[in-house]
């Protein structure tokens, strides 16, 4: 479901509008970008605060934004009763699956509104586009440039609102976490009833993706190998370690992405060993990140590191994508190191087989805050 009222988790609603599109107008001057031409419907979200239909996301394109480098952005899509008088009419809309007539359709209204912005001979940025609209743009004068980089700069790091949407949700997820503990101390259980339980709990709560929700378990019996199937028949025993793993989107639309490792019963002392390790690295790796290049915890996992922390995987940036920038991966080459900034939010992944834990990070001035504060395994952490 889509909240369009978000106060009750705290947030400003014209304050958490202004901030996003401030941030992106400023990420497209640093890029030289005059205007940007948005058809992904989370940058149209991020930059406009609109959203459409679940079901129209995987269509065609539906609807699209221009965004000036000063002002108020421009919203195209197909008239409706609701909508009449408020948004730019858009004809052409879903073009590419349309006659070759569409696309020119299309063409010829973003280069109207460019003209009338000012802005038709500068740069333009674009986000997804199929090849023939981004070269009939070219043909009619555009000078088309990728607007990513303007994009994932601005969106990678969190503003007030932003920050307080990513917390409600970690902490929404929590209580399913802790229906899936439950589950496992009273019965054995197929997988799939371990995920139906996680997925009942946060269709509930209101979370907007309901296509993401995910029990992923692994078996620690060597005639039993199960590695990260989703709602598996498999049941689960005595001794067997799961790992819960939900990358859900809450309030707004933002996510949340943290995970641990339950064990059903007593574990085995191969597995608290294994435990012991990943809890070990992720204790250390906390320590290394902070604002600035990820150089000294690059060295830890890198593709050129010499003593890497067993089990550390890296991080990805989380927000109203699961995986967003800024990103950062074990075995990436020395030039793919990247820059952290404050309040930019990532997962921390110590994926250590059949242990897996994963913190959801908050970017300080100097260091990193937890906001996956939830508990750990009290049959695996004294190991």
């Amino acid at each position: 479901m889509f909240y369009t009222d978000l106060t009750p988790f705290g947030v400003d609603l014209e304050r958490l509008t202004a901030e996003r599109l401030r941030r992106l107008q400023e990420a497209m001057k640093e890029h030289g970008l005059t205007a940007l031409l948005l058809t992904d419907f989370l940058n149209i979200r991020y930059a406009t605060n609109t959203v459409f239909m679940l079901g129209l996301r995987a269509t065609a394109i539906q609807r699209f934004v221009l965004v000036p480098a000063e002002g108020s952005p421009l919203i195209c899509q197909r008239e409706t009763a609701r909508n009449r008088g408020t948004l730019r009419r858009f004809d052409a809309y879903m073009f590419a699956m349309r006659p070759a007539a569409a696309t020119k359709d299309f063409v010829a209204q973003v280069m109207e509104i460019l003209r009338e912005l000012g802005v038709a001979g500068e740069r333009v940025g674009v986000d997804s586009l199929n090849l023939g609209a981004v070269q009939a743009l070219k043909d009619s004068g555009i000078n088309v440039v990728d607007g990513w980089r303007a994009l994932n700069q601005a969106r990678a790091v969190k503003t007030t609102d932003e920050l307080k949407l990513i917390r409600w949700t970690t902490r929404a997820k929590e209580r399913g976490y802790d229906l899936v503990r439950e589950a496992l101390h009273k019965s054995d259980l197929p997988e799939e009833r371990l995920s139906r339980i996680m997925l009942d709990y946060l269709l509930d709560q209101g979370f907007e993706a309901g296509s993401e929700f995910i029990s992923i378990y692994d078996s620690s019996a060597d005639e039993r190998p199960h590695n990260e199937p989703m709602g598996a028949d498999l049941v689960v025993v005595e001794g067997d370690l799961i790992i819960c793993d939900a990358t859900v989107a809450g309030p707004g639309g933002y996510y949340s992405d943290f995970a641990r490792t339950f064990s059903r019963g007593k574990p085995t002392q191969q597995s608290r060993a294994r435990y012991k390790e990943a809890y070990e690295s992720l204790q250390e790796a906390l320590t290394l990140i902070k604002p600035g290049p990820c150089t000294e915890l690059f060295a830890r996992f890198g593709k050129s590191s010499s003593s890497r922390l067993p089990g550390l995987d890296g991080f990805h940036g989380v927000g109203l994508c699961i995986y967003e920038a800024p990103w950062l991966r074990g075995g990436d080459p020395d030039e793919y190191l990247v820059t952290l900034e404050e309040n930019m939010i990532i997962a921390l992944e110590i994926n250590h087989n059949p242990v897996k834990l994963e913190h959801l990070l908050r970017v300080t001035d100097s260091g990193v805050e937890i906001l996956s504060n939830y508990q750990l395994d009290a049959e695996l952490v004294p190991a």
